[in-house]
């Protein structure tokens, strides 16, 4: 009988204490203002399905909105140390839609403008490796490397054996990786890296048990400085892959080395998230070293959160699209957008802009490929031009419009990138670079299918039943 009542009584003790645990979490979702939708959605599954949704919430609800990178002081120190040359707007070259973007951009996250840049863009990997390798050799300072996924394959081995011996002449280096990211890389191998000076760490590590799984926010940004003269940023991951593709198929993406002022913007970008992950901050002249123009492309560094009051890149995305008055070609391995970029892409085209947007006919991942295809008759209905690559895995994260600006760095066309990834994407104000990502575009086309609205509609019906309850999950995927 006394081990009956304290069964009971352990029962109901648990039982008040996870009602509690689902009211709480309610309260937090109502009062955190998300949209409505979601918020609504988030409330029923505390509601209605007992520890799933809470377990659910947990991993994939949780707000960082109302966080803080950085302390009021840190900020101050790092906006000291990034001395951005003063530029008179009135006096660029720019058309009056480029000039308002460029203020959007600064508003939204501080983005400051760097006049005088030189830009070399890589569509194939090992010629970006190659020149990163030579850059790595040829460091006298600092080397800070930021990766979604750094492999410990033979071209993830080569980055370290070069991150090694930089230290050991005598080179500060620091490596940031994520870590679900890299969740398959044995850690051993960023231990010995550890080992051998080179300091390095998981972003936002997943642990177990953690009453504060962050799960659903990771890092996907591709970043290198060295030196803080030369600066790397686009798609592509340390792995094999993409150098030699993998399953016969090849990977196609685009990065950019960058020589001049928005090195700055680079090392900004690292510096926040290394004070994050380690508690220390770089500032200073040592980091942010005073650099002379060494070419002619301004250059905005456009990074974006979870934690934050504004989805940068996702509006930076919106205007650029929104101004477009000739046309706009986008690039993306998956295409699942907000409602307002599907608005907005609708009108744009509707109007008479040329949108196109390509996809790879078979991304890497399966689940992702019905996701993006359950977008294609919406947008055909439009007048939006879709594009599915067929060589390999088209990854690829490029907007360019009117033969004026282009946009390239590691976020996708998706939700997960806007809400909720770290991500950082170079928006270049330039011509030249414009016309060769439309000329690489219009390339890219040849080894496409182009998608016909009629033929689209003939699709199988279990792709249709598919795409649509995977649309469903879209926002979480």
């Amino acid at each position: 009988m006394t081990l009956l009542l304290i069964s009971n009584w352990l029962y109901n003790t648990l039982y008040i204490l996870y009602l509690l645990l689902v009211a709480s979490s309610i309260f937090v979702v109502i009062s955190e203002n998300r949209n409505p939708s979601k918020s609504l959605a988030w409330i029923l599954a505390l509601m209605f399905l007992p520890v799933v949704g809470l377990v659910l919430y947990l991993f994939f609800g949780q707000s960082l909105r109302n966080e803080r990178m950085l302390s009021k002081q840190n900020r101050l120190l790092l906006q000291a140390s990034n001395k951005p040359p003063k530029v008179d707007l009135d006096s660029l070259h720019l058309s009056d839609n480029c000039r308002r973007l460029l203020t959007l951009c600064h508003k939204l996250g501080h983005a400051s403008y760097y006049p005088g840049n030189d830009v070399r863009m890589y569509i194939k990997g090992h010629e970006k490796f190659a020149d990163l390798i030579a850059d790595l050799r040829s460091a006298e300072r600092f080397i800070h490397m930021q990766y979604f996924i750094f492999r410990d394959d033979q071209l993830g081995s080569q980055i370290r054996d070069e991150l090694v011996a930089a230290v050991q002449r005598g080179v500060e280096v620091r490596v940031l990786f994520d870590d679900m990211g890299s969740w398959t890389v044995r850690r051993r191998f960023f231990r010995d890296m550890q080992k051998k000076g080179v300091d390095v760490h998981p972003f936002m590590r997943v642990a177990f048990p953690n009453p504060s799984l962050r799960i659903n926010y990771r890092n996907h940004r591709k970043i290198v400085v060295i030196d803080g003269k030369i600066g790397y940023i686009g798609g592509m991951n340390v792995a094999d892959r993409y150098v030699n593709g993998d399953d016969d198929h090849s990977w196609r993406d685009t990065h950019l080395r960058i020589e001049g002022p928005a090195v700055h913007g680079l090392q900004l970008s690292f510096a926040v998230d290394w004070s994050y992950e380690c508690k220390t901050l770089l500032s200073g002249d040592f980091y942010f070293p005073q650099i002379e123009p060494t070419g002619d492309k301004g250059i905005q560094i456009i990074t974006s959160g979870p934690i934050g009051g504004w989805e940068s890149i996702a509006l930076m995305c919106q205007k650029i699209v929104s101004m477009a008055r000739r046309y706009v070609y986008i690039q993306t391995p998956y295409f699942l957008p907000t409602d307002t970029l599907i608005n907005v892409l609708s009108m744009a085209a509707l109007s008479g802009i040329d949108v196109r947007i390509m996809i790879p006919n078979r991304p890497d991942s399966i689940i992702l490929r019905w996701g993006s295809f359950s977008y294609i008759a919406q947008m055909l209905q439009a007048g939006v031009k879709i594009f599915l690559y067929l060589p390999g895995v088209m990854h690829a994260k490029t907007i360019v419009a009117d033969d004026e600006l282009v946009s390239i760095g590691s976020a996708n066309f998706d939700f997960r990138s806007f809400e909720h990834n770290f991500e950082t994407n170079a928006l270049v104000y330039n011509a030249e670079l414009a016309l060769r990502v439309k000329t690489d575009f219009h390339n890219d086309a040849t080894e496409c299918q182009e998608v016909n609205a009629s033929d689209w509609q003939e699709r199988p019906w279990a792709q249709k039943v598919c795409e649509s309850v995977v649309r469903l999950i879209s926002p979480v995927l």
